[in-house]
C-alpha cells in the first residue's frame, strides 16, 4: 500500500548529535528557536530567578556554551555566589525542548571577552551603554540612557560587558513531535564522558 514512509525513531547517540547540531545552528541563525533561551539562577535571597539570554557560542568538542551579559546585572552577582545555572529552549513549531544545566565562569577580562565585544553588532551593545545598572528603578524609560547627544565611542559600554561560559553537566532532550510517540533523552556528564539514558516524557 502507498503512503508516507514511517520514520525510524532516533537512538540516543543520534539524539545527542542532533541536540548539539540544534545549539550550533542557534548560534548561526538569528531566527532559530533555541537562539533565545531562558536562564534560571539562584537569587541572592535564595529564590529562583529566570530571564532571557541569547546563545552566543556552542561547542560540543569543548563542552561549552556562552552568552553575554552586563557585569552590573543581578545574574552576575548570583552566579558569582552560586555558579550553577539551568537553561531551557523551546521549539514550538517542531515541539522540541532542550534543557541544559551546569556550572558557569564569568569572563570579566581577557581576549575572549574582547573578541566577543568587537565581533558583536553595534545594536547588540546598546544595553551596555546605559548609565544605570539593569533593574534600577526609574521614573521614565529614557532615564536609563545617556542624555548627551554625543555619539558613543566604539568601546563605550565595554567596561560593563562580560562573557558567561557554561560547561554543561546535564542535557535533556524532549521530542513531542510525533502524535503517537514522544521521547525524552537524558545525558549526564561523568568525568569527560556522557552517560545517556531514556527517561519518561
Amino acid at each position: 500500500m502507498g503512503g508516507l514512509p514511517v520514520m525510524s525513531p532516533m537512538n540516543l547517540e543520534q539524539i545527542y548529535s542532533r541536540l548539539w547540531d540544534c545549539l550550533a545552528a542557534a548560534v548561526r541563525e538569528d531566527k532559530h528557536p533555541f537562539k533565545v533561551m531562558q536562564a534560571a539562577t539562584i537569587g541572592l535571597d535564595g529564590s529562583p530567578n529566570v530571564r532571557t539570554i541569547l546563545l552566543r557560542s556552542a561547542s560540543e568538542t569543548d563542552n561549552l556554551l556562552t552568552f553575554h551579559t552586563d557585569l552590573r546585572s543581578p545574574k552576575v552577582a548570583e552566579l558569582s555566589r552560586e555558579p550553577r545555572i539551568a537553561l531551557v529552549g523551546v521549539d514550538t513549531v517542531r515541539n522540541l525542548q532542550v534543557r541544559v544545566s551546569g556550572e558557569t565562569r564569568i569572563l570579566r577580562d581577557g581576549q575572549v571577552r574582547a573578541d566577543a565585544w568587537w565581533s558583536s553588532p553595534d545594536h547588540g551593545l546598546l544595553a551596555y551603554r546605559t548609565r544605570l545598572p539593569p533593574g534600577t528603578p526609574i521614573s521614565h524609560a529614557e532615564d536609563a540612557l545617556d542624555k548627551t547627544h554625543d555619539a558613543p565611542g566604539p568601546d563605550e559600554g565595554f567596561k560593563h560587558f562580560c562573557v558567561v561560559e557554561l560547561r554543561p553537566a546535564r542535557l535533556d532532550w524532549l521530542d513531542l513531535s510525533a502524535t503517537d510517540r514522544s521521547c525524552r533523552a537524558l545525558y549526564v556528564r561523568q568525568n569527560d564522558a556522557w552517560v545517556s539514558s531514556w527517561i519518561a516524557p
